[in-house]
């Protein structure tokens, strides 16, 4: 059986703490926590995060004509970095790792692991 992005983007590094595919609709379709990691936020504040990582590759996506299309979007909190990245038919992968990891080297292990390009 072939692994769902979310397990390939989790067994990179210890230190990934969520993994997860979200709909349009901010519904998580595949992923979750790595084991031993305890969400920062309770489950309705976790769903406006990603209704919120939604909005913001929307918002950017409206540039796309000129710029290009999203690649990926980096946020860093003190407690924590996430990225969010558009997959097909409007759904994102949302990331979170703890801030200590380099993002950029994670950003390109998570993209040769999913089969993206940069």
């Amino acid at each position: 059986m072939e692994e769902n992005i979310s397990t390939q983007v989790l067994d990179i590094d210890r230190r990934i703490r969520f993994a997860g595919v979200v709909t349009n609709k901010g519904e998580v379709i595949e992923g979750g926590f790595q084991q031993h990691v305890e969400p920062l936020l309770d489950q309705k504040r976790e769903q406006q995060l990603y209704l919120d990582s939604l909005s913001a590759i929307g918002s950017l996506k409206e540039f796309s004509d000129n710029l290009g299309n999203v690649v990926y979007n980096i946020t860093e909190y003190k407690k924590v970095i996430l990225m969010t990245i558009p997959l097909k038919e409007g759904k994102i992968l949302c990331i979170s790792v703890s801030p200590d990891v380099d993002i950029m080297n994670l950003k390109s292990e998570v993209f040769r692991s999913i089969g993206l390009r940069n």
